[in-house]
């Protein structure tokens, strides 16, 4: 797996670069007071006030800080150096409390201590993810017994479904089952920005339903609530409507474009 993780690793240093200058994550209205957290997340999360939280897969940080102005004790970890480094930035100069590990999520124990309230992970998480039962077994690593796991992301279904230029409609590519690496090459990333970028190979997994059912259950997790959202977090298909709570909607279909789940440490 090490040459998917390194190019992996590659691409999302160079996107750090982007995002932190785009209107996508508007860094500068997050260092005035604005949330980074969309309502979805918000309203499964719930009270974090107290809490010690452990944010996975964190990017450079804005939402594990914005939990932290919720109250919540914090760290984030994200493989990307580069990401970490903005992320212990973005503190400095939030004055906020929180650390900041710089680990594949997968290896995350070798790097870490301690146990947690919440796990926390949410949207772009899992299609980086090879082993879905080891990144469960992780979750379920830090958390103390009797804590909250909380995950929301791109309904598995999701890469079913493309949106063709030339037929100018969503059409289904498929597979669902499918556990081969893909790769891309992705010459911009989903922010906005005209930056072509170097770094453009990537891999990602597919993961169906049973698989995140499966790897909760069998890392001593009891699923407590599954929710499937036509709602998602950014513009994922043309003349999508931008709604209240930061969401997107696509009117007039029924896909299911985001799923979220809530799991107990027994």
């Amino acid at each position: 797996m090490n040459k998917y993780f390194e190019a992996n690793r590659n691409n999302w240093n160079e996107r750090v670069g982007i995002h932190k200058k785009s209107k996508f994550y508007n860094v500068e209205g997050f260092l005035k007071g604005k949330s980074s957290l969309d309502s979805l997340e918000l309203e499964e999360l719930g009270d974090v006030k107290g809490k010690k939280l452990l944010h996975l897969q964190c990017h450079f940080g804005m939402s594990t800080l914005s939990l932290a102005r919720m109250g919540a004790e914090v760290t984030g970890a994200d493989f990307s150096d580069e990401a970490i480094e903005f992320a212990k930035e973005l503190t400095k100069k939030t004055g906020l409390k929180a650390e900041f590990v710089c680990s594949n999520v997968l290896e995350l124990n070798e790097h870490l201590k301690g146990e947690f309230d919440i796990v926390f992970a949410s949207y772009g998480v899992f299609c980086w993810i090879p082993d879905l039962s080891r990144w469960f077994e992780i979750a379920s690593h830090f958390l103390k017994p009797g804590g909250k796991l909380v995950i929301l992301d791109g309904h598995p279904t999701n890469h079913l479904f493309e949106y063709s230029e030339q037929k100018k409609e969503i059409e289904m590519i498929g597979p669902y089952f499918n556990t081969k690496a893909h790769r891309y090459i992705e010459d911009y990333t989903y922010t906005d920005g005209d930056k072509k970028m170097v770094n453009n190979v990537e891999y990602e997994w597919a993961h169906p339903f049973s698989e995140f059912v499966m790897s909760a259950i069998n890392n001593g997790l009891r699923i407590t609530s599954v929710k499937e959202y036509l709602y998602s977090s950014y513009e994922m298909f043309p003349n999508m409507k931008k709604i209240n709570g930061g969401l997107w909607i696509l009117e007039g279909s029924d896909l299911p474009l985001t799923f979220s789940m809530k799991c107990v440490k027994e």
